[in-house]
């Protein structure tokens, strides 16, 4: 049974694997990096991007000291392992569930993480042990959690599922649920031969169109603050001298034959925009899936989910240490706060566009809605638009009551 995900990139890299035991969770020491005093900017016009004297401003924030244990929700994401037979027939196919998911600190010897789900009927049970950790393991993430159970744990289930994300620590004699919510399962009939026989040769996924109003603005702070290390990490965030933007989005498509058609592939570009001009872009090989949710199906289906990353490596937020100076050809944002909008093209279409504000501070301004309802994510979240028609049918309101797993978003709306 092949693997139902394929993970890219910054979030989900792979590193050694671990033995299904309960985990040990060391203590954490949060990063810190020094701010530069600031320097005055402009909001008349755009600077121009040739910058001959670019001043030092002041980094991104560092994290937040955590007080305890909770989910980074946007990490969590469940894949449907397909198994081809049910209770003795190969002809019926059937599914397991399998998560990947991230939780902030702080962490104590003895914590052991875990995931339950209910359905009618039928109940799993898994011990979660983490493969990554943040920079001085100020999170650790979980990967393939629950992943080649035996066939007789498969179910032909449609429909809401409920899961918790456990805590537990049987030296402090505590048993926490860090997250209880649910997600949708539904099927798709695979194959071209319309037989009796083959008539329960469904393939089952999870229904994600709540991620596609859902757009991430965040800087290289916060990339490298996400990046994986190995469990027992205890190096901090990478000293930076300059940093770029980058957003992701999330859009919906086929997925299984590769090319243009395909969610996975396909030309996608990002521009970003302040005052009305063009002032940078994301193209080629700035762009790439985050994550890539599809179907476990040996044929094209429109069920795919991609969360694609976009690296505007010529607009930079802020440069500390003046490096680049005289010749460069970056936009400096730091001498041009203000509303700023990014429109993302797919295959030539214009599939996206989501607005974003940078402040004097030389920050990202946060919109409060990833901290309004506790989303354990230090991206900025904003409401990006869709248009045009590039990812197929899907629902234009399942983010008002499916989101982040059934939690209807405070202060989000959709343009």
């Amino acid at each position: 049974m092949k693997k139902a995900r394929i993970l890219t990139l910054a979030l989900l890299i792979s590193v050694a694997g671990f033995q299904m035991a309960s985990a040990q969770f060391p203590k954490i020491k949060l990063p810190k990096i020094s701010d530069p005093k600031p320097q005055p900017t402009s909001t008349d016009t755009p600077q121009s991007t040739q910058v001959n004297n670019p001043q030092p401003a002041k980094p991104a924030s560092t994290a937040p000291a955590a007080t305890e244990a909770s989910i980074n929700k946007t990490s969590v994401q469940f894949f449907l392992q397909v198994h081809k037979g049910y209770k003795g027939d190969p002809e019926t196919w059937s599914w397991t569930p399998m998560i990947n998911f991230r939780v902030n600190g702080p962490f104590k010897a003895g914590d052991q993480l875990s995931v339950e789900y209910s359905l009618p009927g039928k109940t799993w049970k898994y011990d979660c042990n983490p493969q990554d950790a943040g920079p001085s393991s100020a999170w650790v993430g979980v990967r393939d959690c629950g992943q080649n159970p035996p066939e007789t744990e498969a179910v032909i289930y449609t429909g809401p599922v409920d899961f918790k994300i456990n805590l537990k620590n049987e030296l402090e004699a505590k048993n926490t649920a860090l997250s209880s919510e649910k997600f949708k399962v539904e099927k798709f009939h695979e194959g071209v031969v319309d037989l009796p026989k083959f008539k329960n040769n469904n393939v089952y996924y999870i229904n994600y169109d709540w991620t596609l109003p859902l757009a991430y603005i965040f800087d290289e702070w916060v990339y490298n603050w996400e990046y994986p290390k190995p469990t027992g990490n205890t190096s901090g965030v990478p000293s930076l001298n300059d940093s770029r933007l980058r957003a992701a989005f999330w859009f919906k498509g086929m997925t299984g034959g590769g090319g243009v058609a395909d969610v996975g592939y396909g030309k996608y570009e990002a521009y970003l925009y302040y005052k009305g001009q063009m002032v940078a872009d994301a193209v080629g090989e700035n762009s790439g899936c985050e994550l890539l949710n599809r179907p476990e199906s040996n044929q094209d289906s429109p069920y795919g989910y991609c969360l694609r990353k976009f690296s505007f490596q010529n607009a930079m937020l802020w440069d500390k240490g003046q490096y680049c100076a005289p010749n460069c050809t970056y936009f400096p944002m730091w001498k041009n706060p203000g509303e700023y909008e990014i429109k993302v093209l797919r295959n030539g279409k214009l599939a996206r566009s989501a607005k974003f504000s940078f402040g004097s501070d030389y920050k990202i301004v946060d919109t409060g809605i990833g901290t309004q309802n506790s989303l354990g994510t230090l991206r900025i979240v904003v409401p990006a638009a869709i248009l045009g028609d590039t990812d197929g049918t899907w629902d234009k309101n399942a983010w008002k009551a499916d989101a982040f797993y059934g939690n209807p978003l405070s202060g989000f709306v959709v343009p």
